[in-house]
């Protein structure tokens, strides 16, 4: 699978202003706007004040004046995303609605059996915008210093409890990907979400939690609780100091949570092509890529051919564990 990253080592003497002009010159050359409606909708199938709601908020405005035209959020949540998912499904390509989907977009055809939309058929790939990290977090009052010394306990105990976001969340599967590689076992407190998970295991109530880099890394910069390891490739600037799994010996574990943008599949492929084209003059701001990483996202920007590899890489992964731990939806 191909990706194309970029960074700010590749923008040479690019300024904001100036890439920011360039997407908005390129747009007027075409004779027509993107979207003829009003509005632009970019759907976020979860509530306000999430991850991908926060990425949303950060990207509308510079894609409001690259294409000149009003783009406005719609959050339609529920059902693990797939409520405002297969909204988007049944809207026509016409360029006026746009899904920035989230990890579950991979996870969902693996774990649920009545989607009302064909992951892989009902969407046209535009981007992948980015990827977050995931901490292993345990509360300071437990003795394990290390990864190491947790599963060393593990094995012991057997009884070491974890809190996640949720049965079936990225979280969850990629917590016993990683027991399988490393023989130990954890006993699994879902919660309806990040937020309780982060609270319970701040207070003590549950020694470990697996979350997101933004949802945790307050916390391990105040001491509030340990880092014993994160996920990305690379270790995340908001935690420079916490190993990747890849640093501990398991690079096949590199395994991230991503924020991917689509489109109805009956969108010309032209279309999506502009808007990959748009979106990725966009993300060569240096302030946005600044913004972005201060909520946890390291910026793909992908082509559309990778995105849809990636996302259908992802579907077999999930699948597969799925089936071999025997895990339900809730």
């Amino acid at each position: 699978m191909s990706r194309r990253f970029i960074s700010t080592a590749r923008l040479g003497l690019l300024f904001p202003a100036l890439v920011l002009a360039t997407a908005l010159e390129a747009e007027t050359v075409h004779a027509q706007p993107f979207c003829l409606e009003k509005v632009m909708r970019l759907v976020v199938p979860f509530p306000a004040g999430g991850p991908v709601d926060s990425v949303a908020r950060l990207i509308s405005e510079p894609l409001q004046q690259a294409l000149g035209q009003s783009v406005i959020i719609e959050n339609r949540s529920g059902a693990s995303g797939t409520v405002g998912t297969g909204y988007v499904a049944q809207q026509p390509g016409n360029g006026c609605t746009i899904l920035l989907s989230y990890d579950t977009h991979g996870v969902n055809p693996a774990l649920l059996t009545d989607l009302p939309y064909d992951t892989l058929k009902d969407f046209k790939p535009v981007m992948l915008l980015g990827t977050v990290s995931n901490v292993l977090v345990a509360h300071p009052s437990n003795p394990w210093m290390t990864f190491a010394d947790l599963v060393a306990a593990a094995k012991q105990k057997g009884d070491i409890a974890c809190a996640t976001g949720g049965i079936g969340t990225v979280a969850h599967l990629s917590m016993k990907v990683i027991e399988q590689n490393y023989g130990f076992q954890l006993v699994y407190v879902p919660y309806r979400g990040g937020a309780s998970a982060v609270q319970d295991v701040m207070g003590g109530h549950v020694p470990l939690m697996f979350g997101s880099v933004l949802s945790v890394s307050p916390l391990v910069r105040d001491g509030r609780v340990r880092a014993l390891f994160q996920t990305g490739t690379k270790r995340d600037k908001l935690l420079p100091n916490v190993p990747t799994l890849a640093e501990l010996g398991h690079p096949e574990l590199s395994i991230v949570s991503w924020v991917g943008i689509f489109m109805p599949a009956s969108t010309p492929d032209e279309l999506a092509t502009r808007l990959n084209g748009v979106m990725a003059a966009i993300l060569r701001d240096e302030t946005l890529l600044s913004r972005l990483g201060e909520i946890g996202i390291q910026v793909v920007a992908s082509s559309p051919p990778a995105l849809q590899s990636f996302v259908e890489s992802e579907i077999s992964r999930w699948t597969d564990v799925v089936k071999r731990y025997d895990i339900k939806s809730p």
